[in-house]
């Protein structure tokens, strides 16, 4: 079974570019997912909405965005089912997938590069 597609974002805040410019290149006109991920879908329970929250604060900036709402929908209602006792083996690999996709996860944090700020020199504009 071939592996997902890596998120262009992802790639970007890992620094992939930098060693390989073609893959950016292949990835032009690819959509951005530039609008905030927002509040929770009001179809969802407190508790969902709960761990929604939460996701939402411990992700890493510019992960997340509007086009992942259903997602990260699914995956608050998983957690939640986790949390109870009551997910399936199926269930716990598709939070750790989803996890890692959004990279919450130790090594998929790991790869990523997020670009410290631009330091000020003498010939810049204010």
């Amino acid at each position: 079974m071939a592996r997902p597609r890596k998120p262009t974002n992802i790639i970007k805040l890992q620094g992939g570019y930098k060693d390989h410019p073609a893959r950016l290149k292949e990835r032009e006109g690819e959509p951005e997912n530039v609008n905030p991920i927002g509040d929770p879908p009001s179809i969802l329970g407190e508790q969902e909405c709960g761990v929604w929250a939460e996701l939402v604060k411990m992700s890493i900036p510019g992960v997340l965005g509007e086009a992942d709402r259903m997602a990260l929908e699914v995956l608050s209602r998983l957690i939640v089912k986790f949390r109870e006792g009551e997910a399936t083996g199926p269930e716990l690999s598709q939070i750790t997938k989803l996890l890692s996709q959004f990279g919450m996860t130790p090594a998929d944090r790991s790869k990523i590069n997020i670009p410290g700020k631009k330091k000020k020199n003498a010939f810049d504009d204010d």
